[in-house]
């Protein structure tokens, strides 16, 4: 039995603080996590990944530029948001890897719901790949 809640609600962010963001990460948002934030907003998930607005900026270099960064777990790690085709990848932070986690934001909402909000769980079982953020 759980003795304290998966959610710890921060903000919710206005439609402009929402434009905000976009406006620096140079693109828009995907509908699924604008909706997210609508309604839940910033907030921890199970104290290991958080939802935070200075997580959310531009990847410029490497073989993912242009992905969006959304959220950073308890050992540092990112994940972000690849435009080109709305997946949702895994950013290590102790060493150039990455792991695409799901095919949009609210299927990586659904298998972290599956894996009970277990995100360090999740990140020890991933096989990664290399980054290389020296590609164009």
């Amino acid at each position: 039995m759980r003795a304290r809640p998966i959610l710890e609600h921060c903000a919710v962010p206005s439609e402009r603080e929402v434009h905000t963001l976009e406006e620096a990460a140079g693109c828009s948002l995907p509908s699924d996590m604008r909706a997210w934030l609508a309604i839940v907003g910033f907030c921890n998930v199970d104290d290991d990944l958080s939802f935070r607005p200075e997580w959310f900026r531009r990847i410029d270099q490497g073989q993912l530029k242009g992905a969006l960064l959304f959220a950073q777990d308890t050992l540092g790690n990112f994940y972000g948001h690849v435009p080109a085709d709305g997946s949702i990848v895994f950013f290590s932070r102790a060493e150039p890897a990455f792991a695409v986690l799901a095919s949009s934001f609210r299927d990586f909402l659904e298998c972290l719901e599956s894996r009970q909000f277990k995100v360090m769980e999740w990140v020890e079982s991933l096989t990664l790949a290399p980054y290389d953020w020296q590609a164009d």
